[in-house]
């Protein structure tokens, strides 16, 4: 309402995007809320390769390895997150669940210029999260390698992504990928 009582006030509507952060080998990654179906501790999953839960398998996605991380021993916030979607399945295992956050989509930055390549279809950009920042990943992308089975994980053919550490080396040693 104006000061002279005219007018109609309206609601503005912000577009908002849900996300998992986790935290992998030291740094931080944003799974799509939608994708979750679940997280267990250690106890509750122990070390087999594929989970059996409420009758549905879950292969073991090997993300650390995908994305080029160094290998970290389980911890007492170590978690696997439960992911599926469109009939894919799989389990992915994180040192640290930071929690669902709820993101106006103004707070999800594209990928810097550095990143050209294929890796485009990897992440989805940098999501600012609190006083955070974690890396998008795009589900087609995080599912793809439940689909090519254990084996095909680290396949020779594939480049591992960049990570957000390698960029800022590039960055100041003046390399543009």
């Amino acid at each position: 309402m104006s000061l002279r009582g005219h007018g109609v006030a309206s609601a503005v509507h912000v577009p908002i995007e849900r996300f998992l952060i986790v935290g992998i080998a030291g740094q931080q990654f944003a799974l799509f809320a939608e994708l979750v179906q679940g997280l267990l501790t250690m106890e509750e999953c122990g070390s087999s390769d594929i989970l059996t839960v409420h009758g549905q398998e879950y292969p073991s996605l090997d993300l650390r390895g995908r994305l080029g991380l160094a290998h970290v021993d389980n911890g007492a916030e170590t978690r696997t997150v439960l992911v599926a979607q469109a009939g894919i399945h799989a389990c992915i295992r994180v040192d640290r669940v930071y929690g669902l956050h709820e993101v106006e989509r103004t707070r999800v930055l594209p990928l810097p210029g550095q990143f050209r390549s294929e890796e485009r279809s990897w992440y989805v950009g940098l999501i600012l999260y609190g006083e955070g920042v974690a890396v998008g990943l795009h589900s087609k992308w995080l599912l793809s390698g439940a689909t090519e089975g254990a084996s095909g994980l680290l396949n020779q053919s594939h480049r591992l992504p960049l990570r957000l550490s390698d960029t800022s080396d590039r960055m100041e040693k003046g390399i543009v990928c």
